[in-house]
């Protein structure tokens, strides 16, 4: 029975600040075999773990990330207060040569990087994705680059070896034909995009879409759907629950089989 990889979506980030450090070796002591990250770029050409283009929901503050350097960056905190009051106070943000170094611990992980289109429309994908594939060619071996830019990933295929991975903004056929001509080695999308699943735990209009790349799909945080979209072709599930997810006894039952 088909059972999917799981990834830790911003690390363990349903325990912790996603995108943290602490979020990421979380879910690489919890067994993640492999955890995805957020990736901005900032005024001084390094990057940083991000999801948004502006400080706002992570440190409280009103500021856009392109306007932080290396320096600057070390006065804002990456609690988010909203979701975690004060519990993870004096949690920073890092900068991506921080969380290369936490991989080198943990060297049968690999590491999902998502360039966000922000930092690409900011910069220039070019000079964004020239500097990026740079900085992580150390663990190249075990490294994702993902996107929703499709000029990301053909500029990732064309000028490196890194695995790739385009993620979708919808399920539908100008995608589908984006993806056979760019023919990454992952289709990610979240699986609400997707048609529904049926009485069964069956795709109701048809299967994913057959290529030469392997499904995964996100926001998934319960174990038997994760296995159900597993018998539907997805090789990979990326989750906020990583912890519970892996130890979920009846996915370890179907895992162990």
């Amino acid at each position: 029975m088909p059972v999917p990889t799981l990834i830790a979506h911003r690390g363990y980030s349903a325990k912790y600040p996603e995108n943290t450090l602490a979020s990421i070796e979380a879910a690489l002591s919890a067994g993640a075999e492999i955890v995805e990250f957020d990736v901005q770029m900032m005024a001084d050409d390094e990057f940083i773990l991000m999801h948004d283009s502006n400080l706002l929901r992570s440190s409280g503050v009103s500021k856009s990330v392109f306007s932080l350097t290396s320096t600057t960056v070390r006065n804002f905190e990456a609690d988010h207060y909203s979701t975690f009051s004060t519990q993870f106070s004096g949690i920073r943000i890092p900068l991506l040569d921080h969380v290369i170094s936490l991989f080198r611990q943990f060297p049968d992980a690999s590491a999902m990087v998502e360039i966000k289109q922000d930092s690409l429309e900011e910069f220039g994908v070019e000079h964004v994705m020239k500097k990026l594939l740079s900085d992580l060619k150390n663990i190249k071996e075990r490294c994702y680059i993902i996107s929703f830019s499709y000029d990301a990933i053909e500029y990732t295929k064309q000028h490196s070896e890194f695995k790739t991975g385009y993620v979708l903004h919808k399920y539908d056929t100008p995608h589908f034909e984006q993806a056979h001509k760019l023919k990454p080695d992952l289709l990610i999308c979240n699986y609400r995009k997707l048609p529904a699943l049926d009485e069964t735990g069956t795709l109701e209009e048809a299967a994913l879409w057959p290529g030469d790349w392997k499904w995964a799909l996100y926001e998934i945080d319960d174990a038997e759907l994760a296995l159900n979209y597993g018998r539907n072709g997805a090789a990979f599930i990326e989750t906020n629950q990583i912890g519970p997810m892996l130890q979920h006894k009846d996915f370890i039952q179907e895992v162990k089989e």
